[in-house]
């Protein structure tokens, strides 16, 4: 396993299909050893409880309830979980795996976003947990850069590749 980056990650960015699409400003998104994602949505969670079971045949995911941005584009997000989404469209090849880093000035914000793996032939419009543990809340402007995507080389194609319910969300 080895993490992609400088010119080989430009050069899997350029592939097709890219590792990663959509993106707002590449010339700023695309750092020395990952690619910024940013904010297109913020949801609370949706009334009821999660289930998570074995085998999925009893998985229940709470309803996204979206929220709006104020008219200067600004979610202010009072202490508590949410759902984000990311403007960016991910393409997971096979070879290849991914990890998402909550950025620096998200945690001194007294925030962190929570994620799951990138599997391997993953593709989608991700999103991921937001936790606001600051008791003043937070302010998020629409496309701020929230989370540093890491990609990671494997030494061969993966066997078996994602499929699950996620594939293309």
């Amino acid at each position: 396993m080895e993490l992609i980056a400088g010119a080989a990650l430009r050069r899997r960015l350029a592939d097709d299909p890219p590792l990663l699409s959509g993106l707002v400003d590449p010339e700023v998104q695309i750092q020395m050893n990952g690619v910024d994602l940013t904010l297109a949505e913020v949801s609370l969670f949706g009334r009821g409880p999660g289930r998570v079971d074995f085998d999925n045949r009893r998985r229940r995911i709470p309803a996204p309830e979206p929220l709006s941005p104020d008219g200067d584009g600004v979610f202010r997000l009072p202490a508590g979980p949410y759902w984000i989404r990311y403007h960016e469209v991910v393409n997971i090849p096979p070879d290849v795996f991914a990890i998402g880093r909550t950025r620096s000035s998200l945690l001194r914000s007294g925030a962190q976003i929570g994620t799951a793996l990138w599997d391997s032939g993953y593709r989608g419009r991700s999103g991921s947990l937001l936790t606001v543990h600051h008791p003043d809340g937070l302010e998020l402007i629409r496309d701020a850069r929230v989370l540093q995507l890491v990609f990671f080389q494997l030494a061969a194609p993966a066997e078996r590749t994602y499929a699950g319910a996620y594939q293309n969300e």
